[in-house]
């Protein structure tokens, strides 16, 4: 009489056995991966009862099945891959843009940096001025527009050119006027700006609510793409957000890109942001 081993007699504890095996490799993940699939149909053929072997249909219809599987996964990761280079190119066309993006955080910070940039137009005549507005936030998150003005000043005899900067409130002046300069090639020579937070003070409702080191107009440098400069043409002076925060969202060029495993990272007033958390983008 020919003898069958227990474990050929009851192939389906082989087969739960060698499914916890799978199981173990793959983590909580419920979902039956291609290797779990074939662990499982080699258990089933190894420990198959010799006297009642596996019917060859539903082996083919296994096999089947397994097919359907690998298809499947080859399908999610093309989407996947898809769905990567989407999001490469979509960062990589935001770079200069001026985006707001969600900071779920709900810790207001105080603005201590703003940045400012653009063209003034050398056309301009002496006395026209330009103008922009920068948004501050006061470290309880309030929102301060601020109107910079810049005034044309005569040229040096040098070449050189030259403008005066003011800081409003709608109509009132609250600090300057600082001088601008530039050199015969429109490069800025004069530095930064800094409004005090004894100037900022007069923002009304906002006293004792700034940094106390005050608030610095950036300008750029000269390796700065978005610097202010001079050259022809019309005036296109912009402020490009700054480090401030309401604790809920965050305004600001894109100036750089990184792209991670978790996506790509975009770089906005020194900072990096998940694309996923852009909210607006300003296309004007």
């Amino acid at each position: 009489m020919t003898s069958i081993d227990a474990i050929a007699a009851n192939p389906s504890v082989a087969i739960d056995d060698t499914a916890q095996g799978a199981q173990s490799t793959t983590g909580s993940n419920s979902q039956i991966g291609e290797q779990t699939f074939l662990q499982l149909l080699v258990a089933q053929m190894q420990y198959q009862d010799p006297m009642n072997p596996t019917d060859s249909t539903q082996f083919l219809t296994q096999t089947a099945q397994f097919t359907e599987v690998e298809s499947l996964n080859n399908i999610e990761s093309e989407i996947k891959a898809q769905e990567a280079s989407s999001e490469v190119l979509e960062a990589g066309s935001m770079i200069g843009k001026d985006v707001s993006v969600a900071t779920p955080s709900g810790t207001p910070a105080v603005s201590t940096v703003t940045n400012v940039g653009g063209n003034l137009s050398v056309d301009d005549s002496v006395g026209s001025t330009t103008s922009t507005t920068a948004t501050l936030y006061t470290s309880k998150g309030t929102q301060e527009p601020l109107r910079l003005q810049f005034t044309r000043m005569p040229d040096g005899s040098d070449g050189s050119k030259h403008w005066q900067a003011r800081a409003f409130v709608s109509t009132t002046p609250i600090a300057g006027p600082f001088n601008v300069d530039f050199d015969a090639s429109g490069n800025l020579t004069s530095g930064d700006i800094t409004l005090t937070s004894t100037q900022l003070d007069q923002i009304p409702d906002s006293s004792g609510e700034w940094d106390p080191n005050g608030v610095r107009l950036n300008l750029g440098t000269s390796n700065d793409s978005t610097r202010l400069k001079v050259g022809s043409g019309a005036d296109s002076l912009t402020s490009f957000g700054g480090n401030g925060t309401d604790g809920q969202s965050v305004s600001g060029v894109v100036t750089g890109v990184e792209f991670t495993a978790n996506g790509p990272l975009l770089t906005i007033n020194n900072q990096q942001y998940q694309l996923s958390d852009v909210t607006n983008m300003n296309v004007s």
